[in-house]
């Protein structure tokens, strides 16, 4: 933290977006932008790779749950690991997923694919944490939006760049080829990691068994209970659709080719999205634009569910509930930075990103258990669900107002 506080030292209150852009910023945005390289095409390519080796989408459905299980334990671990140990080693621990992620497609058997694959889920736990609590001390609290923003283009912009690659190279040649590929790419951001990030602080001297009980404390908080609501009910929508909607738009006849021309136009709305929504909150405040991304959401997800059999109207409300999706992912860091002093931050967004991981599971279920009846009754269900998070986010700036 001190390398940080040192660099901002005799700053305006508001410096201009390029003297906020630090070397620590520099290298952790490129960090992510090859983690969203690797994890995009992964994400959305494993469940046709799956039913491709002859499996059914129960158990596409099950690895997925599985993986997110793995994840819960991975944001638990990963924000006592942050505050106690550092950013950096944190974030190394966690870059370990993308590369086993990445050997899962080198291997048909599911004795092999399947542990490779659940595993990844901790690692990718433990990445997210670090990598957000990284991202909330380095960046001038000024721009914090414009940065998180910027951080979460890692996964989409890098989604748009990996997707449209790993389409034409699986129409051309196979899986083991993209799998050898991405672990080259995985050994790259580690050493990016290694030799680049600059070093954090390891938490004022604590132990991650001594930080590991300030759980309990966090998780009783009002403000905190609201963040998790906010994490959990989106995040539903996201461990679902990530599930179906390559397999509805599969089903309704598209291509590869196809599947990967929506991912990428998915991810390069959800970019532009973010940036704006960034900037928005950083300039308007982030209730209003909480608020109005929440509805648009919401009404994207009902609309998936309304038309699931038709190409174009998947890719278009399946891009809006991407972006809107992505959006709301922008404003958390913001939020937790309302409500939870710089010690804490690991763990607040430990906390968070536990619920982001639950999410996913019940997300993952709702599509295994409720697509069989109707390919639209999981977006409709989901859709529903989370009608509540408007008032939710009510009642989370209220709090947020209120002097502790």
């Amino acid at each position: 933290m001190a390398r940080f506080e040192t660099a901002r030292a005799g700053q305006p209150s508001r410096p201009g977006f390029l003297s906020a852009l630090t070397r620590p910023m520099i290298v952790l945005l490129l960090l992510q932008l090859l983690n969203g390289v690797l994890l995009s095409p992964q994400r959305t390519f494993f469940p046709i790779y799956v039913r491709e080796l002859g499996y059914p989408v129960m158990l596409i459905s099950t690895l997925a749950s599985a993986q997110q299980v793995m994840g819960l334990l991975g944001a638990w671990f990963g924000g006592a690991w942050s505050d106690a140990l550092g950013r950096k080693r944190a974030l190394m621990l966690g870059q370990a997923g993308s590369m086993l992620a990445s050997l899962a497609f080198l291997v048909p058997a599911a004795g092999w694919f399947a542990p490779l694959w659940i595993v990844s889920g901790l690692c990718g736990g433990v990445y997210t944490v670090a990598g957000q609590s990284y991202l909330v001390d380095a960046a001038h609290p000024a721009h914090l939006g414009v940065f998180s923003a910027l951080y979460n283009w890692g996964s989409t912009a890098g989604g748009a760049l990996g997707s449209p690659a790993a389409g034409l190279l699986l129409e051309r040649w196979d899986y083991r080829l993209f799998g050898a590929l991405s672990t080259g790419v995985a050994l790259l951001a580690l050493t990016v990691n290694a030799l680049a990030l600059p070093g954090s602080p390891a938490g004022r001297g604590r132990t991650a068994r001594r930080i590991m009980p300030g759980y309990g404390d966090v998780a009783t908080r009002p403000a905190a209970q609201l963040l998790a609501m906010l994490r959990f009910l989106p995040t539903c929508y996201w461990g679902m659709a990530l599930v179906l909607i390559p397999l509805l738009l599969s089903n309704a006849g598209a291509s590869k080719g196809t599947i990967a021309l929506y991912a990428t136009i998915s991810q390069v709305c959800a970019s532009l999205g973010q940036l704006l929504v960034g900037r928005a909150a950083d300039r308007l405040g982030s209730r209003g634009i909480q608020l109005g991304v929440g509805v648009v959401f919401v009404v994207s997800i009902i609309a998936t569910g309304l038309l699931p059999g038709h190409i174009w109207s998947i890719m278009l409300f399946g891009t809006l509930g991407t972006t809107a999706a992505w959006s709301l992912s922008t404003l958390m860091p913001g939020l937790v930075a309302m409500v939870a002093t710089p010690a804490e931050r690991g763990r607040y967004l430990g906390w968070v990103h536990l619920w982001w991981n639950l999410g996913m599971v019940v997300g993952s279920l709702i599509a295994g258990l409720l697509s069989p009846l109707g390919a639209g009754l999981p977006f409709l269900a989901v859709g529903l669900l989370n009608l509540g998070t408007v008032g939710l986010s009510l009642a989370f700036f209220r709090r947020a107002a209120t002097p502790a």
